[in-house]
């Protein structure tokens, strides 16, 4: 089969980046047997309206050009898909104005679908924009009760069901394990290259500097450890930098909490290698990859409770889950560790399994269990 990753939203949020959820899911769906094309909508102007990208065999991006844009939010062109020949339209949900569009064309001329929500409310810290979100969820739930729905936290699930959303099921995002880079490097080997001291037990915080991750939490963790841990914080700096360093320079921490700001995804990987603990403060993460590529390497992770930690982590087996610094502190004073991380996510959180709960209702049993 043609399946069709259809985004509802402007433009192409993830170009350039080495974890794509689509290139991921479209791995999988290659791997099964199918062809796979992304579809992203831009201005009729942009140089790339009406073009098609190879990406690998089997994997293609098209640009096409939709009919209103506002910010992020588009309406589609839903005809224009017609050429493209597509047996499937995943179609990538959220709280998006074009979804009640896109739900019926498909409905109205009976193309198969299915579609994918990952947040239904805004993390904004502006009412008026939380206010107007949840206004398009509330009109988006009329059109998801009459199609299939997958969502990618359980959380989701129980919203969705709660409103009347009744196909909704669970369909984690997977891990794209082949961006992941192979380590030959000894873990003393990986810290004598990064400069990390041998003697120290290793904390790695992945987490932009943007007042809703809650980076400013990592500076309370430090304050409640020893010095017996070194705390790597990775991130792109945003509109909470200037107080993070300000806090960070005024609290005496900066011998225990170095933060080294964006560096190249792949680099990443080493600091997971060498990872003691892996923290993760957002209480509203929706899902986090940053979470799964690091159980994948085996690290404890230890995180808020949100969504997607929450489906993620099983609590004192795979992770820890925690309702404060206070709590997370705790867990590593005690040197808490997970022992199933990997298997977790290699059971779990691989695209594979994700790709095959999408296509169950479309392809015949025999062959969706290859």
């Amino acid at each position: 089969m043609h399946i069709g990753y259809i985004h509802l939203d402007y433009g192409e949020w993830q170009n350039g980046s080495y974890n794509v959820q689509e290139i991921g899911l479209g791995k999988a769906m290659v791997q099964l047997g199918h062809s796979f094309t992304i579809v992203y909508w831009v201005s009729k102007n942009d140089e790339r309206c009406g073009k098609t990208v190879k990406i690998q065999d089997g994997i293609y991006k098209v640009y096409l050009s939709y009919k209103w844009r506002c910010v992020h939010h588009i309406i589609p062109d839903m005809k224009k898909l017609m050429p493209l020949h597509l047996d499937v339209l995943h179609l990538q949900c959220d709280n998006l104005v074009g979804v009640p569009f896109a739900v019926s064309y498909c409905l109205d001329h009976q193309i198969p679908h299915y579609c994918y929500v990952g947040t239904l409310h805004s993390s904004s810290k502006k009412s008026v924009s939380r206010m107007i979100v949840d206004v398009i969820t509330y009109r988006n739930y009329f059109y998801l009760r009459k199609t299939k729905v997958f969502a990618k936290t359980l959380a989701v699930v129980e919203e969705l069901h709660k409103h009347g959303v009744k196909s909704a099921s669970f369909a984690p995002v997977g891990l794209d394990t082949d961006v992941i880079p192979t380590e030959n490097r000894s873990k003393l080997q990986i810290k004598s290259d990064l400069k990390i001291p041998v003697d120290k037990k290793i904390i790695v915080c992945i987490c932009a500097l943007r007042h809703d991750k809650h980076p400013l939490d990592l500076l309370d963790l430090a304050e409640l450890l020893s010095d017996d841990f070194y705390i790597v914080h990775i991130g792109s700096a945003w509109t909470a930098e200037k107080e993070y360093k300000e806090h960070l320079a005024k609290g005496g921490n900066l011998e225990k909490v170095h933060y080294i700001g964006t560096i190249p995804n792949k680099k990443v990987h080493a600091y997971y290698e060498i990872a003691d603990y892996v923290v993760n403060f957002n209480p509203n993460e929706i899902f986090g990859m940053a979470i799964l590529e690091a159980m994948y390497h085996g690290c404890t992770v230890v995180a808020r409770h949100a969504p997607g930690p929450d489906c993620i982590i099983e609590n004192g087996k795979s992770g820890f889950l925690c309702n404060s610094v206070v709590e997370m502190a705790d867990i590593i004073k005690n040197n808490s560790h997970a022992e199933c991380a990997e298997k977790r996510i290699e059971d779990n959180f691989l695209w594979i399994s994700t790709a095959k709960s999408f296509l169950l209702d479309f392809i015949p049993n025999d062959e969706n269990k290859k």
